[in-house]
């Protein structure tokens, strides 16, 4: 074992004032933001206020929200009469020339022998590049089957989108709809788990609950409710006489939300939809040290640190620089700047912290402020 391992918190400590090498650092972000427009929307299967199914009024609604890249629910594919058995993705996508991916959270025979399978689920469409997309279990309570049980099943849509650089992770989900929040809560922690394994998130959805409901608070360690930027009740059901928020969007905290908006008078849906602006950097870096400081706690959920004091010690260390960037003292911060990414890089090289870890959140600390050797 490395004698690295047995040295005191105070040494360890230390180790941030002390591991310092010659390099010169410019004070400066040089990779430029992209900026995106993200929305959510339940199409109620295309049917609108008037009881009417619509496809040409559906795109006309989703083309007028302007978004690069919308998460749907309550999507039909080939699924009944209520929606002229349609294949609602393909035609959705077809209208507004964009790509789509479609996750079913049934899958059932047809009506008639031969036809394609009866379809209802999630599904998103973008104006970039969907590179991956997979739909992923989580817990259900079936509304097709006589005395359901709690069961894993899919309807989790995740999609990895090429942002011009930015590779995106894009989760659509509906979460149950009954009045007893233990399927929500059983959800809601499915989905912490598969979004674990990414950590530049965005996660929209019909979640049925209210912004204080408990089942969603776990969501909220991870992930910004758009929303909070706005003093209004951001009420989108029923679209009619909105009275409650059941329809989010949430952002990594390494992302920047600039705005978020209901859209109000819309006629298409039961629903009604929110949209946001979202900045995202090209090689998936935090915007600001609140990012980073979310990822140095993402990668200590992950044990990529092999001591439990220097989880303390990074994150004591970032407070410091964000004191000293909010108080506009660039030499201090950038000194303090310089011995963090030594310091990381010494750790790592002892294996005290995981070369990924090492990697990332030292690529974080160029992009806020780039080191030039």
């Amino acid at each position: 074992m490395k004698m690295i391992r047995w040295l005191s918190t105070a040494v360890i400590v230390s180790l941030f004032v002390i591991v310092s090498f010659p390099v010169e650092i410019v004070y400066s972000s040089s990779i430029e933001r992209i900026d995106i427009k993200v929305g959510t929307f339940n199409v109620a299967a295309g049917n609108g206020l008037d009881g009417e199914y619509n496809i040409e009024r559906l795109a006309d609604t989703i083309s007028d929200l302007d978004v690069d890249i919308i998460g749907l629910q309550e999507v039909d594919v080939h699924w009944g009469y209520r929606s002229n058995f349609d294949h609602m993705m393909e035609e959705l996508a077809s209208r507004l020339d964009m790509e789509y991916f479609f996750a079913p959270i049934y899958d059932l025979e047809p009506v008639n022998e031969g036809d394609p399978n009866r379809q209802f689920g999630v599904g998103v469409l973008s104006k970039y590049p969907i590179i991956e997309a997979e739909n992923r279990n989580i817990t259900r309570l079936s509304t097709q089957v006589p005395n359901p049980t709690p069961t894993a099943e899919p309807g989790f849509l995740q999609a990895k989108i090429n942002v011009e650089g930015a590779e995106v992770m894009f989760y659509v989900t509906h979460l149950d709809y009954r009045s007893d929040p233990t399927i929500r809560e059983m959800q809601v922690a499915d989905m912490q788990e598969i979004m674990s394994e990414g950590n530049y998130n965005i996660l929209v959805g019909d979640m049925n609950a209210r912004p204080k409901a408990t089942e969603l608070s776990p969501l909220f360690t991870d992930f910004v409710d758009v929303w909070d930027m706005n003093d209004t009740n951001g009420d989108t059901f029923p679209a009619h006489n909105p009275d409650r928020r059941i329809d989010y969007i949430m952002s990594s905290k390494r992302m920047e939300v600039n705005a978020a908006e209901v859209k109000n008078e819309v006629e298409s849906s039961d629903h009604l939809p929110v949209i946001a602006e979202i900045e995202v950097v090209p090689g998936n870096y935090s915007t600001s040290f609140v990012g980073l400081e979310w990822l140095i706690d993402y990668y200590e959920r992950q044990a990529a640190f092999h001591d439990q004091r220097i989880h303390s010690a990074l994150t004591g260390q970032i407070s410091v620089l964000k004191h000293y960037h909010k108080t506009n003292n660039v030499d201090k911060l950038l000194r303090h700047l310089e011995q963090l990414k030594n310091t990381i890089q010494y750790l790592g090289g002892e294996g005290l912290i995981e070369e990924e870890a090492v990697v990332e959140i030292n690529e974080d600390l160029d992009y806020l402020y780039s080191i030039e050797e």
